[in-house]
């Protein structure tokens, strides 16, 4: 085993510090290859590409790109229809997620990045080697694996948070973000700019690998390195002390001991489920991504065709854009900015969701900086929920360390997900809705051939 060299005296504070920014680094690359938040609308985009699904959400790079590459490539919605395709691309997410928090603790973490790397290999040549003719079963098989992929990813790195702190909270949240701006444009980039197809992207699989796998073993530091250096600041200076503490940096103590049975810990963890997390985080969670993802999804190709734009692709681009970098303002600024009052910030949220929505509705308003200002702030209003819940959660568990913070950092998701699925069905009644209209002309859908 090899011997953790500590800090020099007096360096403490610069070392805790290359420490957070070695931690934000790490988990602002996996967070960009982790995070899935998949609302599909298809478009015809060019005559290399008559289907491209894209998204138009939230929450990484390789996890977000990751799976988007993997389902653009299937071209799932040729043989079957919006909402089942949301449903295959999402029912297993949802079942992974309440079902792999409780083998956390028992399985070591190396194992967990061996399994990501090899599934996501095995769906990317099992991608490849399927053309979009291939029968159906097939390409649902993968869309299941890359879609159970995606969510065990995502699991497994919000429940380090337990063991690195809101810093990890703070790169994971930026990372994700960034990832979702790269998102929205990637398809415009691709296939009207390079004149490609979504599946020449899938080369890009093995490089998104390679990062992820070297943010986590050679970028993100020892948890321990951490608590070595925070001891050596206190025999500096107190208020250096204090500073690093006001970080409410989350390092878990092992408070479940490796005695207790399999039954045993699943019902502490049911418990703590159902007595804490459903109203601390996984209901404002869900309630939170359903009413942005019905904006987000529902309005673009059902809004007033804007002439400052040269058709639906660019529209759609800068749409998804404009929500992206709200939501990447909020989550790279909110535990600096954090609000004691989420309740007001959920009220505005459904504030200018509702506005969203009446705007779309009776094609109120064609100004731009109107329209692309409002899908922005909702993305900053979202962005700021979802820091502010994750947060509420780290300092609930920093307050109670008998609770198994593992389970629950990569449980709260489950809302996220649940929200994203019905937020996306209910958009796609919606948008059918107004697109059927005998009154849809001047709408963007009656652009669209």
């Amino acid at each position: 085993m090899s011997v953790v060299k500590l800090p020099v005296r007096g360096s403490g504070s610069v070392f805790t510090a290359g420490w957070d920014l070695r931690t934000f680094t790490a988990f602002g690359i996996v967070g960009e290859y982790t995070y899935c938040a998949v609302w599909w609308t298809h478009r015809r985009l060019s005559h290399h590409q008559p289907y491209a699904e894209l998204t138009s959400a939230t929450p990484g790079f390789a996890n977000t790109l990751l799976p988007y590459i993997i389902f653009s490539s299937l071209y799932l919605i040729v043989p079957f229809s919006l909402p089942v395709v949301l449903l295959i691309e999402l029912l297993p997410a949802i079942a992974v997620k309440l079902l792999v928090p409780h083998i956390l603790h028992y399985t070591p973490h190396w194992v967990w990045l061996a399994l990501l790397s090899g599934c996501w290999i095995l769906a990317t040549v099992t991608a490849n080697a399927a053309p979009p003719n291939v029968i159906a079963p097939i390409r649902i098989l993968i869309a299941v694996l890359a879609s159970a992929n995606t969510a065990v990813a995502e699991v497994f790195f919000l429940s380090q948070l337990s063991h690195y702190g809101k810093t990890a909270l703070a790169g994971w949240g930026t990372g994700s973000a960034a990832g979702g701006a790269l998102r929205a444009v990637l398809p415009t980039i691709l296939t009207i700019r390079m004149g490609l197809m979504m599946r020449n992207a899938t080369s890009y699989v093995y490089y998104l690998l390679v990062a992820m796998v070297a943010a986590y073993f050679l970028v993100l530091p020892s948890p321990v390195l951490r608590t070595m250096a925070v001891n050596e600041l206190a025999g500096e200076d107190e208020a250096a002390v204090e500073m690093e503490s006001h970080k409410s940096t989350l390092i878990t103590a092992e408070s479940h001991s490796q005695t207790i049975s399999f039954r045993e810990r699943i019902h502490r963890n049911m418990q703590l489920m159902s007595s804490k997390l459903l109203r601390l985080c996984i209901d404002p969670l869900l309630l939170v991504t359903a009413a942005q993802g019905l904006v987000s999804s529902g309005t673009p190709r059902a809004s007033r065709a804007l002439r400052s734009f040269s058709g639906y692709q660019s529209f759609s681009a800068t749409y998804g854009l404009a929500f992206q970098i709200g939501d990447l303002i909020a989550r790279s600024t909110a535990l600096l900015f954090r609000t004691r009052r989420p309740r007001l910030l959920f009220a505005l949220l459904v504030v200018c969701c509702l506005a969203a929505i009446l705007n779309t509705s009776l094609m109120l308003s064609a100004n731009i900086y109107f329209v692309l200002g409002l899908i922005s702030c909702i993305g900053w209003l979202r962005g700021m929920m979802y820091m502010n819940i994750y947060g509420a959660a780290m300092e609930y568990l920093s307050r109670n360390p008998d609770a198994n913070a593992e389970f629950a950092l990569g449980s709260i998701g489950v809302g996220e997900t649940a929200g994203m699925l019905i937020g996306s069905l209910t958009a796609v009644t919606f948008e059918s809705q107004l697109c059927g209209l005998a009154s849809r002309s001047g709408r963007w859908c009656s652009t669209i051939t």
